[in-house]
């Protein structure tokens, strides 16, 4: 069940499965954290036709799914989530889960439309709102929510410090963050970027050090709880993961020019073909849980 009070008044407009609602602000824009040195690197959805192969160049296998909430579940106790946060959602994979393995309401909220657009086409629940906001402005009341999960989010965060500000604000006291990310330390365990080195550079320059998101988060009043990283199955084999990078759903590879990514392509095409076993994809992604003092 939904309570209307847990959205500010002034944002309220039917956040149903049909109705999303709009933000006078979309895309994510350029800034420098100068502690951490992460260049958070402009990139707007709604510019671009990704959300149409967004979903099906990172769909990850049902045991990768599982995994990633087993791991989670270690830390966050399923009986004690009513409301939960997928910030930056996308096309909602994570969201639709997140709701029914932990029997919770779900806000899913996203700067872009289209992406949007895409996640109310296949999602279905009662317990599930897709909103349309930056994650600097959050539509929830003090104190609202038990989780707030980012996936693939945190290196797009123009305005770290004001974020973190709302986090604290609409956690409940001992409330759950959860960041899914890849950083500085895991990125070289994707297999792509060894094909494309603009790619490669525009992450290095983006993602963060393990120490850089503990420090930050550590001094802004979080406790971190655990950090853990998963070695995720993405693909069944190399003609699989080949198919699923060439779909362009990355926004690495959105970003860099034509050329680069036809050049690129044609490597690691010749890898993924050659190669005599052809076996599974694994990559490692970081996990670290907060709790909000």
């Amino acid at each position: 069940m939904w309570t209307k009070n847990l959205i500010h008044d002034e944002c309220y407009e039917s956040y149903g499965l049909s109705n999303i609602a709009t933000s006078v602000f979309d895309g994510r824009h350029s800034s420098l954290n100068a502690k951490y040195g992460e260049k958070v690197m402009e990139f707007k959805y709604d510019g671009t036709d990704i959300h149409t192969r967004y979903g099906k160049s990172r769909r990850l296998p049902e045991e990768t799914m599982t995994l990633w909430f087993e791991t989670i579940s270690k830390y966050v106790p399923r009986d004690s989530m009513n409301t939960i946060i997928d910030l930056g959602c996308g096309t909602g994979r994570f969201t639709k889960l997140f709701s029914d393995y932990f029997e919770a309401s779900v806000y899913g909220i996203d700067p872009s439309r289209k992406m949007l657009t895409m996640a109310t086409q296949t999602i279905s629940s009662p317990l599930i709102r897709f909103v349309q906001r930056l994650a600097e402005n959050i539509p929830l009341r003090d104190g609202a929510a038990d989780l707030v999960f980012l996936s693939m989010v945190y290196h797009h965060i123009q305005d770290k410090s004001k974020v973190i500000c709302e986090f604290k604000r609409v956690l409940k006291a001992d409330g759950f963050l959860c960041i899914r990310t890849s950083t500085i330390e895991s990125m070289d365990s994707c297999l792509y970027l060894r094909f494309f080195p603009k790619a490669r550079q525009i992450d290095f320059a983006r993602l963060p050090l393990r120490r850089g998101i503990t420090d930050f988060l550590e001094g802004n009043g979080f406790e971190l709880k655990a950090h853990t990283i998963v070695h995720q199955l993405f693909a069944e084999n190399l003609h699989e993961y080949f198919e699923k990078i060439s779909l362009r759903g990355l926004s690495d590879l959105a970003a860099i020019t034509d050329d680069e990514f036809h050049e690129g392509l044609i490597g690691l095409k010749k890898y993924c073909y050659e190669q005599e076993t052809g076996g599974a994809v694994f990559e490692d992604i970081d996990l670290f849980i907060f709790r909000s003092a």
